[in-house]
């Protein structure tokens, strides 16, 4: 039976952060995947939706161009074959640094095939304290046995209850990029999270009709309700038909195993798509790995973890979109390296933090956020909460590239920062320079650091200026202490 000191069940960020991870300190690590290396975010979200949103958004500049174009001259219509082209080279250009090969070189064994735990795999509890738990995992009938195990298996589409859907051709995210080779004439898109919205864009720029159905009131629930607004606003100019607070009632198949469907909605006329993106969010993959009979305590938001990562049961691990509560790459690798570290140093067990996330949607423009939105730093009921807006009217640079439309938004109590919003063209990197201030614990006058001019990340220096004229010009600051350094100054 092969002996390892950590298994990892699962492939994708989290789990490859842990294999590599581990190989690279030296540790004998085996990897079990029942799919493709690398996930979803190498080959059905991250990767290859940003490859098309580039294709989207150098189609939506060539139509922005031909307002300077030579006359005669027009902006050029999208081979939508050559964009999943460009999509797919992406993914496997990405996934080659993934692949088996790439990790046995770094020394990790590769076990292609569908893991379960064995009921009663736990360790003693003297083993447990010397950070020697773990147990067995079965791939595909052969038994491998670990000091640890990780349970990284990440998520899938969370499918909403429709009358309907399931006798439907829909997508998902883990469908599009690879069973999509037409653009189609109509696309209907379900849910109005990241993926959904990106998704619009990106087919309406492509050339699709998109029509884009919301339960909820508002686009991007998570974000501050301007950053939706903003969002909707750049994506009906994009020519997508927005629906929001609307409940689907039915969903009728195309004829003849076609891959559309007739919508129907309460108080809305039926929509007929060519084509039906399911973007409902995601739920936990847990299914068919034995977790309940093995001890493990599975919830509706994913396997049940610590403080440190640690399952119920000792030596079993869990990481990634599996736990949650964030589910991105990033936090699937910051995940994946606590856990390490609390194999490697168990009398020194690192806890996550997390109080400064940072998180994106690429749309355009992007919006960035990292800590509470005002709303929910004023739901907490904190003194002295107040918030600067910013808009990108204010930007030089953004006047410059007609790209106004825009803002950012700091959320502060006195000279703590508590969160921002920023939409902005890059506004995941704007972002993360507030992240960075913000995990550091450093207070809004650092981000009066020099800036270089003109860049859109000046518009953070000028946010922080307008916080700071505010200050001055209200409360102690404004009304005592300044009048009396005026006077004392002009003596």
């Amino acid at each position: 039976m092969p002996e390892f000191d950590v298994i990892v069940v699962g492939g994708g960020a989290a789990g490859l952060t842990v294999a590599v991870g581990g190989a690279g300190l030296g540790l004998r690590v085996a990897l079990v995947e029942r799919g493709r290396l690398g996930g979803e975010c190498t080959w059905t979200g991250c990767v290859p939706s940003k490859a098309l949103l580039h294709v989207a958004g150098v189609a939506a500049a060539a139509r922005r161009g031909a307002a300077w174009s030579v006359e005669g001259h027009s902006a050029p219509t999208v081979d939508f074959a050559k964009a999943m082209a460009h999509v797919r080279g992406a993914r496997r250009e990405i996934a080659a640094a993934e692949s088996p090969g790439a990790l046995r070189r770094h020394g990790v064994a590769v076990y292609e095939g569908t893991a379960h735990l064995p009921a009663g795999i736990e360790g003693g509890r003297r083993r447990v304290r010397a950070g020697r738990g773990g147990g067995v995992v079965e791939v595909d009938g052969r038994s491998l046995s670990s000091r640890h195990v990780v349970l990284a298996t990440g998520s899938e589409a969370a499918v909403p209850p429709i009358p309907g859907l399931a006798e439907t051709r829909y997508l998902t995210n883990e469908t599009l990029f690879d069973e999509l080779d037409t653009l189609p004439s109509r696309l209907a898109i379900v849910g109005g999270g990241p993926i959904g919205v990106e998704m619009a864009q990106a087919f309406a720029r492509l050339g699709s009709s998109v029509t884009l159905f919301q339960s909820g009131p508002r686009l991007l629930p998570r974000d501050d309700p301007a950053a939706s607004a903003t969002v909707r606003a750049a994506l009906e100019r994009d020519g997508v038909t927005v629906r929001t607070g609307v409940r689907l009632t039915r969903a009728i198949p195309a004829p003849a195993g076609g891959r559309g469907a007739t919508l129907s909605a309460e108080g809305l006329d039926d929509v007929v798509a060519d084509a039906l993106l399911v973007a409902a969010g995601r739920r936990p993959r847990t299914a068919g790995m034995g977790l309940e009979a093995a001890g493990i305590t599975v919830g509706k938001d994913g396997i049940q973890v610590d403080e440190y990562l640690q399952t119920g049961v000792p030596g079993i691990w869990a990481v990634g979109d599996v736990i949650g509560p964030y589910r991105f790459t990033h936090m699937a690798d910051v995940q994946g390296r606590a856990v390490l570290r609390n194999i490697m140093f168990p009398w020194r067990k690192r806890k996550i933090d997390y109080r400064v996330v940072p998180w994106a949607t690429f749309t355009d423009p992007e919006v960035g956020h990292v800590g509470l939105t005002e709303a929910e730093a004023r739901k907490g009921q904190r003194a002295n909460v107040s918030a600067v807006h910013l808009p990108l009217s204010r930007v030089d640079r953004a006047v410059a590239d007609g790209a106004t439309e825009g803002f950012i938004k700091l959320v502060l109590r006195g000279q703590t920062i508590l969160g921002a919003q920023v939409v902005a063209p890059r506004a995941a990197e704007l972002v993360q320079e507030v992240a960075l201030a913000m995990q550091h614990r450093l207070p809004l006058s650092a981000l009066s650091m020099v800036h270089i001019y003109p860049a859109y990340v000046y518009g953070l220096h000028q946010a922080g200026d307008e916080a700071w004229r505010r200050r001055a010009k209200d409360g102690l600051l404004g009304n005592v202490a300044l009048p009396l350094l005026r006077r004392l100054a002009l003596r």
